[in-house]
């Protein structure tokens, strides 16, 4: 009878946890239906479709899309999608064209945002030509600077609206799933997770003068968003001249 018993116990064990495995199976596919219901609906309703030109499989499915993506919706929310554009093309001194994931002009200054939407750990400091990403003992990423990236972005701004550098405000943003702990930078460098970032621009609109007049952000606006959803052949010529470019680099290094 006890034997029966102890069979019937870890039948009853068995279920139990196959059940519970099953919920646990079930409350992360409706959770992962709802976020791709929210993506769906606001991949259409932000603008972002209009002004990326992209296809919401290429937004969702090629995680720096998707990183690009989730940072447009993130800045809408704080200044209105009308005054925030992304995947913006303007004129470079190194390749022809200089690819800008998300911008957002204000009257308190014109935010350039580069998305970095890794993972692990971030190796870096202001004056290293490459980052380091490390996901673990074997697997070490190098990456190009993203402050030196940026910069050259808030050059092609400064050039293209033909205003004072001052007025631009740089913005570096890493995934929430990256540990930034091993960063050696200073306070201006302005590099952030997405809640640090949402923090310092909330605070940048609270506290900061006005330096920008609402004639001179429609006029900046209506420049900029010429340069958005540029024809796929200026797309493909700048990734094209960028892997030549971290090639040339990559040859200088090992010389």
């Amino acid at each position: 009878m006890s034997k029966k018993r102890t069979q019937e116990s870890g039948i009853a064990d068995s279920l139990g946890f196959i059940i519970v495995s099953l919920m646990q199976i079930i409350i992360v596919l409706c959770y992962r239906l709802i976020v791709l219901t929210y993506d769906i609906i606001t991949f259409h309703t932000s603008g972002y479709k209009q002004k990326s030109g992209n296809s919401f499989l290429k937004s969702y499915f090629d995680k720096g899309s998707y990183g690009e993506f989730i940072l447009y919706r993130k800045v809408c929310k704080i200044f209105g999608k009308g005054s925030v554009l992304t995947n913006l093309y303007l004129d470079n001194e190194k390749t022809d064209t200089t690819e800008i994931d998300v911008l957002a002009v204000s009257n308190k200054g014109i935010y350039v945002y580069e998305m970095k939407n890794y993972s692990g750990y971030i190796y870096g400091s202001e004056k290293d030509q490459y980052w380091t990403q490390v996901l673990n003992r074997r697997t070490k990423n190098k990456f190009y600077n993203p402050l030196k990236q940026n910069y050259a972005h808030t050059k092609a701004v400064e050039r293209y609206l033909e205003i004072d550098i001052d007025k631009i405000i740089p913005i570096i943003v890493f995934s929430d799933r990256s540990k930034l702990s091993k960063i050696n930078i200073s306070d201006r460098s302005n590099v952030f997770q997405y809640n640090g970032a949402a923090r310092f621009v909330r605070n940048n609109e609270k506290n900061k003068n006005l330096i920008i007049l609402n004639e001179e952000k429609e006029s900046y606006l209506i420049k900029l968003i010429e340069r958005s959803n540029m024809p796929e052949e200026v797309k493909i010529k700048h990734i094209d001249q960028v892997k030549q470019l971290q090639e040339s680099n990559k040859n200088l290094r090992s010389a």
